[in-house]
């Protein structure tokens, strides 16, 4: 069916689905950023098919180490952009690119530096009971790189500053998601 020939109602489901798979894969981000494990279980099926390399399992097994790994560093911000997705039904085709940054340490005098990793994630995802969530994702990582990190000093000591983040951040209640 062309556009011209689809009705409102069902060019507006169309973006409606599309505009809730692209939360699904901004919520992934967030999960790992807020250390939000009710928000990860909602992002993958637990029957998911997950291939991160390290990985290859089930969501269910794939949640808590993922999130084993954010915990264990002091700070961790993840991107995901470039969406591009295709939806048939209850069922959609997905990638995006992805960038995560990440410091082991927090408030040192001197920090360690950042751990930088781009690459890509390729997502299948099924509507279940009116609710997208990933059914499989394979995870392709383009490289990694280690970049130093200035100390904020002067007028930059002044900025808000997210501080450890190892377990639940207190300000994790105030983000729009909650």
């Amino acid at each position: 069916m062309t556009k011209e020939m689809q009705s409102v109602e069902e060019r507006l489901a169309i973006v409606e689905d599309e505009r809730a798979i692209e939360k699904v894969l901004a919520d992934y981000a967030l999960a790992l950023d807020w250390i939000d494990m009710e928000l990860l279980d909602k992002v993958f099926w637990d029957d998911a098919e997950i291939d991160y390399g390290f990985f290859q399992g089930s969501g269910r097994d794939f949640k808590p180490v993922v999130m084993d790994v954010e915990k264990s560093l002091g700070r961790r911000m993840h991107m995901v952009s470039n969406v591009r997705l295709s939806v048939t039904g209850n069922s959609a085709k997905a990638s995006g690119y992805h960038l995560s940054i990440a410091s082991p340490e927090v408030d040192k005098p001197v920090p360690d530096g950042l751990s930088v990793f781009a690459g890509y994630y390729l997502d299948t995802l099924e509507k279940r009971d009116g609710r997208w969530g990933i059914s499989s994702r394979k995870h392709i990582l383009v490289g990694g790189s280690q970049i130093p990190e200035i100390p904020l000093e002067g007028d930059m000591d002044a900025l808000n500053r997210i501080g450890e983040t190892r377990g639940p951040h207190p300000e994790r209640d105030k983000l729009p998601y909650r």
